[in-house]
Order: C-alpha cells, then structure tokens, then sequence
C-alpha cells in the first residue's frame, strides 16, 4: 500500500516537471502555483507529495493519514497481524521511518520543516473506521505551516471512510479562496 502512495506523490512530481510544455508548448504561459487534493488512498498520497515536492503550495487530503505507521499499526492490531516481517518488512520499516511525513520535521519553524508556507485543508470523517481520524489527529494538531501557510481542518459528525458533499463543498471554497489569492 505505502509503495501506492509514494508512487502516486511521484507521479505528481512528474506531472509537475512535463505537463506545462504539453499545456503551452510555446510558453505562451508559466504555471506559477501547484496544487494536489486526493481521497482515501489519494488523501495519503498528498500527504506524501506535499512533504516531497516544494512546488505544491496546496494540499487537500481527503479522508487521508500522513503517519502510516499509526495508520497500519492500528489495522494490523485489530487484524490480529504483528508489524513484524514477514508481513512488514525491516526495510519498508526503515524507508517509513525515515520518509513519511510523520517522520519529518512537521512541527519545526525553520526550513526543515517541508510544510512551512503551505496551505493545508484536512478534511476527515469523524466515524471512519478505515482511515480514522485519530491516526491523523497528533500530526495535524502539530502540524505547523509558519505565517505565510494556512492549515483549516474539517472532522465531519456522522461522516464516515467517504467525500461527503459538505467535504466537496469545503474543499472548492479553499480552492478558490486560494486561486483568488485571498488570505485563506
């Protein structure tokens, strides 16, 4: 599943790189801000790219957790699954520990920290049972984006592992807000 999320953070990475000479094959125009939403596994995904790419300015994880060793460890203990090789191996172990977003320098002030200046909108289910927000909640509430960043996180009542259209609805509004260049 992790190699999912970081090949798909990747493949943003490169659609980054190529899309605009097939956009404006002229350079008529210059892409000039970058975004990235995703849903369940999408929603790790931009986690990931956010923490990865410094050309994203605006993430929208949807249903998503940006500390996979919470995440899984909480399925594999209610799987009755040890996090133990064979079924996680020591090297996945090891590239986690040093890669995932959780792992990272998410609550520095400084330039360590890959988040700072991003705009951030989390938007969770407070029932899901796949993706439950308490894996997420530690990260997010210390999750610091510095003064030119902005992080507005949405735990919807009743809703579950799905994109509500209150979620749709939230996420379009920061869309524009952010493509206005309003202060978010």
């Amino acid at each position: 599943m992790y190699t999912i999320q970081t090949g798909t953070a990747e493949d943003v990475s490169f659609l980054i790189d190529y899309l605009p000479s097939f956009l404006y094959p002229s350079g008529e125009r210059t892409i000039v801000g970058w975004g990235i939403c995703g849903a369940s596994l999408g929603g790790n995904s931009t986690w990931i790219a956010l923490s990865r790419e410094p050309r994203l300015t605006l993430g929208i994880p949807i249903v998503g957790c940006p500390d996979y060793t919470k995440l899984i460890s909480q399925r594999a203990q209610s799987s009755s699954i040890p996090i133990s090789p064979p079924y996680f191996s020591t090297s996945l172990k090891i590239y986690i520990e040093t890669h995932d977003p959780a792992q990272l320098a998410y609550r520095a002030k400084d330039a360590s920290n890959p988040f700072l200046g991003k705009k951030i909108l989390v938007l969770s289910g407070k029932e899901d049972k796949i993706v439950p927000w308490v894996a997420s909640a530690e990260f997010v509430d210390g999750l610091e984006v510095g003064e030119g960043g902005v992080k507005r996180v949405v735990v919807e009542e009743g809703a579950g592992h799905e994109c509500t259209s209150g979620m749709r609805k939230e996420a379009g509004l920061f869309v524009r807000e952010w493509l206005s260049g309003a202060v978010l």
